[in-house]
């Protein structure tokens, strides 16, 4: 009888303590979190949702007086590209994408893809139909996240918004930057009022 209460206790308290360390390693990114990026815009009255909870994105975006949009999306870093596409449908086939990576160097990139099809072929980077403010494009891992940062010129953009996370450990790569297949995607409807 003593064994079992010990083994019971030692059970619950196993548990406890692997509880305590998944909270302990989950993301530090939340929408009461403060961005500390080093972005050519102002960060500080954006807007923040929780936009894919499977994954964890969370998005930050405002308009400014100059019909210049100013997005943030966060996701945690799986050495994977992260996407975020606007699309007329809420289909991919059409649309345009922001998407980025880390490398294992440290460096950042981001390009905006154009999504002509399901075919690696037609998924084209360097093309799309976004205007994309000049020099607003970064990419940063910090703390296991990674934060895509972009500034889009735009009176309203498109409010169907997809998602994509990359395979892990897969980037694109020169010359042509072509995109493996995504590990997951979401389609989403984005109120831009809220």
């Amino acid at each position: 009888m003593k064994l079992s209460s010990i083994s019971i206790i030692f059970f619950f308290a196993t548990l406890q303590a692997l509880s305590v360390l998944q909270v302990n390693s989950q993301s530090t990114d939340s929408c009461n979190s403060n961005l500390n990026l080093d972005l050519p815009f102002d960060t500080s009255l954006l807007n923040c949702l929780p936009v894919w909870s499977r994954h964890d994105f969370i998005l930050r975006y405002v308009r400014n007086l100059s019909n210049v949009w100013n997005f943030v999306l966060s996701a945690p870093d799986t050495n994977s590209f992260v996407a975020m596409g606007f699309s007329t449908t809420g289909q991919m086939v059409g649309s345009s994408a922001v998407v980025g990576w880390v490398s294992a160097d440290g460096s950042g990139t981001v390009k905006q893809y154009f999504l002509g099809g399901q075919r690696p072929n037609l998924v084209v980077a360097d093309q799309g139909n976004l205007t994309i403010v000049e020099n607003s494009t970064s990419i940063t891992s910090r703390s296991s996240r990674v934060y895509l940062a972009f500034q889009l010129n735009t009176s309203q953009p498109l409010s169907r918004v997809l998602y994509s996370v990359g395979q892990i450990r897969v980037i694109p790569s020169a010359p042509g930057f072509a995109l493996a297949e995504h590990r997951d995607k979401v389609s989403t409807l984005l109120n831009y009022r809220t």
